[in-house]
């Protein structure tokens, strides 16, 4: 049976979808909510990964747009590289963007025929402290994905600007949210009063887990089971607990016992070096991995030195071996501790005698908080083997690299070794590049 318009949502005869896809039961129930007349203004749908979250939501903004014409609406996501990679991504198959108006890709704006505005920005919190960008921004309402990697200030941010752009006729002011479990701000404001039974209008919250959206594959469900049993409560079950050890480690899932080990190189693998630039000391992990096995030979910490010296070590020690590079993604930037305008890949290419096609280096580095997820996951659920003395230092890290609440790293103090990281920062660069495919269903 063709699709039908039941007004802003489409029918088919036996259900109902969004954007030609169906929509499980909370999805809908959580449209109708925001779309109906009530005293809602400040909505969460969440709780777990997969639940059909951000679809929904872009979905909701689109039908607010044709509804109310010129009206104007703000996406906030943590930074743009996020947002160009997932969002605006989402919302480019969820609508026929075409069909409907067109986009100013400088500004990242889509306006409508009817002079609606989408407006996507990013929060840009340690660039911008004060957000000082949405300033003078004037807008119906808000849609803060992802809201647990905001600030609390970004939310008191989207309180003040909310209902700031005038038109006729005038939509309710709205502030959308979606999140996964976490321990901060999100779950004080909307999780704790609803599991409490004190969640009052104007807020207003859903839960959303994987088992309610039959879009769920089962090579996503069998990703899941790969992933340490922590996060398999947290992200997959949306439990709330908090589940930082009394230790705090951020390598919580090492295990000596497990993961110690002497491997050897072998010269007929390919040799991956992960580099972590710092004035002292410079940083680099050998690994090698054989499609089985994650071997980490030596972590190398070259103190008082560059990187020209830890080049040096580097090729007298490991002649012969086919290299891959990989690691801290402000390596690409040039810097004054390289000479004549270099950066620090350039020259690693140069000394190692490579092409640029052995490096391979993100456009920036991996998210802290995502990237304990995927570290955690392969010391629980893959072979990993680091060498008990030439890779001491990576072991230290693992042993003594304390997290934050929101999983990110205890960096404030240099001078204390707990708070440095630099090898455990070049392991995760590593997995993060090689080993992303672990968890690629994840996220």
């Amino acid at each position: 049976m063709p699709y039908e318009k039941d007004g802003s949502i489409f029918h088919n005869g036996t259900g109902f979808c969004l954007g030609g896809k169906s929509a499980n039961q909370k999805q809908l129930h959580f449209l109708k909510t925001v779309l109906s007349e009530n005293d809602y203004r400040y909505f969460a749908y969440g709780g777990a990964i997969r639940g059909g979250k951000s679809y929904v939501v872009l979905f909701i903004l689109h039908q607010l747009c044709l509804k109310y014409p010129k009206s104007k609406w703000c996406i906030v996501r943590s930074d743009m590289p996020v947002l160009k990679s997932t969002t605006i991504p989402s919302f480019n198959k969820l609508v026929q963007t075409d069909l409907y108006g067109k986009w100013n890709l400088s500004s990242h704006t889509f306006t409508y025929k009817n002079g609606s505005q989408l407006v996507f920005k990013s929060e840009n919190i340690q660039q911008d402290p004060d957000l000082n960008s949405f300033l003078g921004l004037e807008v119906n309402g808000f849609f803060l994905e992802q809201a647990e990697e905001l600030s609390s200030k970004m939310w008191q941010k989207a309180l003040e600007r909310t209902g700031s752009w005038y038109v006729d006729p005038m939509p309710k002011a709205l502030i959308l949210t979606t999140f996964n479990p976490t321990q901060n701000w999100v779950k004080e404001m909307f999780f704790e009063p609803h599991k409490n039974g004190t969640l009052e209008s104007p807020y207003y919250f859903e839960s959303a887990l994987p088992k309610d959206n039959p879009f769920v594959t089962k090579d996503q469900w069998s990703a899941w089971g790969m992933m340490h049993d922590r996060y398999k409560l947290q992200f997959i079950e949306g439990d709330w607990s908090d589940f930082n050890d009394t230790n705090g480690l951020w390598a919580f899932a090492f295990d000596r016992k497990k993961h110690i080990a002497t491997p050897k190189s072998d010269n007929n693998q390919m040799l991956y070096l992960s580099f972590d630039f710092n004035k002292n000391p410079i940083c680099c992990s050998v690994i090698q991995w054989d499609g089985t096995t994650i071997k980490v030979i030596e972590t190398i910490k070259l103190a008082n030195s560059d990187i020209y010296a830890m080049c040096m070590y580097i090729k007298t020690k490991y002649k012969g071996f086919m290299y891959m590079v990989t690691g801290d993604a402000s390596g690409k930037s040039t810097s004054a501790m390289v000479q004549d305008n270099l950066n620090y890949y350039k020259i690693i290419v140069k000394e190692l005698g490579l092409t640029f096609a052995q490096v391979k280096v993100p456009s920036i580095n991996p998210k802290l908080e995502d990237n304990q997820v995927l570290v955690n996951s392969l010391l629980s659920n893959y072979p990993v083997e680091i060498h008990e003395t030439d890779a001491k230092a990576l072991i230290y890290d693992l042993q003594n690299v304390k997290m934050l609440p929101d999983g990110t790293i205890k960096k404030v103090d240099r001078t204390d070794p707990t708070q440095q990281a630099d090898a455990l920062d070049t392991f995760r660069y590593f997995c993060n590049t090689f080993m992303s495919w672990f968890l690629k269903y994840s996220q």
